[in-house]
């Protein structure tokens, strides 16, 4: 049985040689076909599972026989599984006139294999020297394995039937050296490490809090912290956490110790222990994972362990009481590490952020204590604690809740000092305090024609009252803005062409501690000003620290019609409390501006 004639000398032998051609032999030049770069390595720490890289088959060297190449055809081999080869590029300059690419499926990832093959046609000259035949691409597919390499070679071969690659006019072979490359994809150690930290519930980031207005000998007053994991990245392969948390026990008693839920997503099956030494004033938490062999390496940050204590101490007025909350390793179970990795090896781990607890004195004798119509602890509820925001126009309710010795003081008119943050005198209000000791007021924010946004910014309520001839006194602030408050405005183009979709990013931030849903609708108009496209998004704002704001970043896509008109359009932002004008909505700032302009191209999506 015959061999197969290769694609290449097929296409040669009837296209160039009529007649037959006898192979001429030469002395072994230094030509040479490579991969280039020889040597493709890459780390885990840098490089993910299904980032690409690319090589090159470099044809070096050509000599002049017979004028030089004049095709080429080869195969190039790898381990499948570990990279998939997704596109090729081809020097098609090399020869004006060519008959390529003759393979019009080349890769075939399943088997490991990229088979091309490119013919010069006349008029057409044969070439000398180097130069590069395709450029691949490639995606890793496969993970190192924990401490260890996965790679495979890039093996060059001929087509069946030849020795070499590369052929002159006569489709005899140019004799050249093999040089195959090769990929390696090693496992490196993270370079970011894992970290605890408490946080108050609910309040992420807060690590320390002062809780003020709160007389415990006549409340029980219990609170929680978390205790969370951060930066945890899957090349650690974590599989187990342990901590202990070192409190005051003359202050703190734990009332429960419970399960976090970070390892949940990774693994079916958990193991979670946590106990207060009161004794000793700490508690000891481990949390990991059973089912080692089918993990998922966690990744990310989450709960570790929610601790509810009971505060069970407090000193009088102007004394604070405090507990460090502080995150140690369990050198007593003889760990030196917070984490460990599925082969229960210690981890590297980053600092620990630690808590702090303070609970303000309670107040006997003469007391007054301002504050607004939101719930504890958002109105101010407590000796001089800030209320939270309030937005154009609002009505501010005040109450002051007048006491002696914690019993309610009847019939006693309190008087409002209300001031702008400019410091000058807005109003003066005065109310008598009922059966529950408590005088109510109120005033809505001026909203003057003219720079009326001159007023924003912290406002002083100062309360006063005499109590048997002495003069108490209480001091309420609050911040006065828009509840949404524009930070930036911005597409990822600044051209658009029809059927394409333009991003849209709103940047923005709000002072409020409470919650709300706001809705930021975005509309875009043409040149015409007809509009073409609307998006909306529904964002939760809230928990800011007290006059600070806080930042929030939402994006939409609107994709531009066939019937907008080309030109300069505009994107209009709102932000709108309660939902659409149609339910009862309304904006809670000014339209975002100056509007941001695009380009709509007169062309189709490429």
């Amino acid at each position: 049985m015959k061999k197969a004639i290769p694609l290449l000398f097929s296409l040669l032998i009837a296209a160039l040689i009529p007649t037959a051609v006898l192979l001429k032999t030469f002395a072994q030049p230094e030509t040479k076909l490579k991969v280039e770069p020889a040597e493709n390595i890459f780390y885990t720490n840098t490089t993910s599972v299904g980032q690409t890289f690319t090589i090159s088959i470099i044809a070096e060297n050509i000599i002049d026989q017979e004028g030089g190449m004049y095709g080429w055809e080869f195969w190039l081999k790898w381990t499948p599984g570990i990279i998939n080869c997704t596109g090729e590029t081809l020097n098609l300059a090399l020869w004006p006139q060519n008959s390529g690419p003759l393979v019009p499926n080349p890769i075939d990832n399943e088997a490991g294999t990229y088979h091309q093959s490119v013919a010069a046609r006349a008029p057409s000259n044969p070439v000398t020297g180097t130069y590069w035949l395709a450029n691949l691409t490639f995606k890793i597919v496969a993970p190192a394995p924990y401490m260890g390499v996965v790679s495979t070679s890039l093996h060059l071969a001929p087509p069946e039937g030849m020795t070499y690659c590369l052929v002159d006019k006569t489709a005899t072979e140019i004799p050249h050296d093999y040089i195959d490359g090769a990929y390696y994809y090693h496992w490196a150690p993270p370079k970011v490490y894992p970290m605890l930290a408490v946080e108050y519930t609910g309040e992420p980031g807060v690590n320390e809090k002062t809780f003020s207005g709160k007389n415990i000998y006549k409340k029980p007053f219990n609170f929680s912290i978390d205790v969370v994991i951060k930066d945890v990245d899957a090349g650690w392969r974590l599989a187990g956490i342990q901590f202990v948390l070192f409190y005051n026990t003359t202050i703190l008693d734990v009332l429960e110790v419970e399960q976090g839920d970070f390892l949940e997503p990774f693994t079916t099956t958990t193991w979670f222990y946590g106990e207060a030494f009161e004794s000793a004033g700490f508690i000891r938490v481990a949390y990991c994972i059973l089912d080692v062999p089918s993990m998922t390496p966690p990744y990310g940050s989450g709960l570790v362990a929610r601790i509810t204590f009971n505060a069970t101490y407090q000193e009088k007025f102007p004394i604070s009481v405090s507990s460090d909350l502080d995150i140690e390793i369990d050198t007593e179970a003889g760990v030196g590490s917070y984490f460990i990795n599925f082969m229960s090896e210690e981890l590297p781990y980053a600092p620990e952020t630690d808590g702090k607890y303070t609970l303000a004195g309670y107040v006997v004798g003469r007391v007054i204590d301002i504050y607004t119509q939101y719930p504890d602890p958002y109105g101010g509820q407590g000796v001089d604690a800030p209320s939270d925001m309030f937005w154009p126009q609002k009505e501010i309710e005040l109450f002051a809740n007048v006491t002696y010795n914690e019993w309610p003081v009847q019939q006693k008119d309190v008087t409002f000092e209300i001031r702008d943050p400019q410091g000058n005198l807005v109003t003066i209000l005065t109310a008598r305090t009922n059966e529950y000791g408590v005088a109510h007021t109120s005033f809505r924010i001026p909203w003057p024609c003219e720079n009326p946004e001159s007023l924003f910014g912290v406002w002083t309520v100062i309360g006063t009252v005499d109590i048997a001839c002495q003069v108490v006194n209480d001091k309420l602030q609050f911040h006065f803005d828009y509840l949404v408050h524009w930070i930036k405005v911005t597409t990822d183009k600044t051209d658009y062409a029809h059927c394409e979709n333009i991003e849209v990013t709103i940047e923005f931030g709000s002072y409020a501690m409470q919650k709300y849903n706001i809705l930021i609708p975005v509309a875009i108009h043409d040149e015409l000003n007809v509009p073409f496209g609307t998006a909306y998004v529904w964002v939760e704002i809230g928990g800011a620290k007290w006059c600070q704001l806080k930042k929030y970043t939402a994006t939409v896509q609107i994709h531009v019609p066939k019937f907008a008109a080309a030109g300069i359009a505009k994107v209009y932002v709102s932000a709108l409390l309660y939902g659409w004008p149609s339910r009862g909505g309304c904006a809670v700032a000014p339209q975002y501006a100056p509007a941001p302009e695009i380009n709509i191209l007169a062309a189709w999506k490429p």
